[in-house]
């Protein structure tokens, strides 16, 4: 196997602590929403301009609460700012744990195969033996589609 960008091996206890400590997470953050696409296009986007905005705006309405209808609920804004403020570094700490197990997903993925298409190429070349055949059919099948291409040529080190 030539290609090999992520070598990970996990115990049985190892991922039942992770799949607990997961479960934990989701318990604790149970109050996090799931939006819709229709949601996510219908609400409005506040960025670092209207970030600045809305801090400042809290700041002023602070100072003479009483300028608000009863209907407007300043402690709930103040709420929903504290939220963001705490829980911003622990998003930012989960989209990175996020695309680190994308992209090592990405690397099992491409490892496997390329290496299962060193092995086709190797058992098209052995030729006889029923393992190498089987190999070979299987491999004739996912190539069915593409044509007359190959699978790509294995990388040799220069």
């Amino acid at each position: 196997m030539s290609q090999n960008i992520v070598s990970i091996s996990l115990t049985g206890d190892d991922l039942t602590a992770i799949r607990g400590m997961l479960a934990g997470l989701e318990e604790k953050l149970k109050a996090m929403v799931e939006l819709t696409a229709a949601q996510r296009l219908e609400l409005v986007k506040m960025g670092p301009t209207s970030e600045s905005f809305v801090r400042q705006s809290l700041a002023t309405l602070e100072q003479d609460p009483d300028i608000l209808p009863r209907s407007f609920n300043l402690e709930e804004m103040q709420r929903d700012l504290r939220a963001l403020d705490e829980l911003r570094p622990i998003f930012s700490r989960l989209r990175q744990l996020g695309g680190r197990a994308a992209d090592t997903e990405r690397a099992l993925g491409s490892d496997l195969y390329s290496a299962a298409l060193a092995a086709y190429r190797f058992a098209k070349a052995a030729e006889g033996s029923a393992v190498a055949d089987e190999l070979v059919e299987h491999g004739s099948e996912r190539f069915a589609a593409t044509g007359k291409r190959n699978p790509a040529p294995e990388k040799t080190p220069d």
